[in-house]
């Protein structure tokens, strides 16, 4: 049996929309192979927020991450599944447990987190 994808990791199923968010090219392709139907947006239409099935956020830095997390944790509470990405080495200064710290603040928990690959870590996050 294969391993699975990581699209397939973040439960990112047929016919999802994924809003994924601080991206570079190289970073999209962490999704790579995404399931059948499945689309990638990098701008959410704010006129049907039913219509994103997941965000993903990548970040490979803290202060950057917070940012983010000022902008946007307030306009996805209604999306089922988010995920935070981010390096999985120990050159960062994002972890598990500083991702955990910032999204508290915004009555946010972290939910579980998986290995990607050799470079890249998820931390699923919910809303309290």
């Amino acid at each position: 049996m294969s391993e699975p994808s990581n699209a397939e990791k973040l439960r990112i199923s047929d016919g999802f929309v994924v809003w994924v968010i601080g991206t570079s090219v190289e970073e999209t392709t962490l999704l790579d192979p995404m399931p059948e139907g499945a689309e990638m947006i990098e701008v959410r239409d704010e006129d049907d927020p039913e219509s994103v099935d997941a965000a993903i956020l990548v970040a490979d830095d803290r202060l950057v991450l917070a940012d983010q997390f000022d902008e946007v944790l307030p306009r996805i509470g209604s999306i089922p599944v988010v995920w935070v990405c981010y390096p999985a080495d120990d050159n960062t200064d994002i972890d598990e447990d500083s991702i955990q710290e910032l999204v508290a603040d915004y009555g946010w928990y972290a939910e579980e987190s998986v290995l990607l690959d050799d470079t890249w870590a998820a931390l699923r996050i919910e809303q309290s």
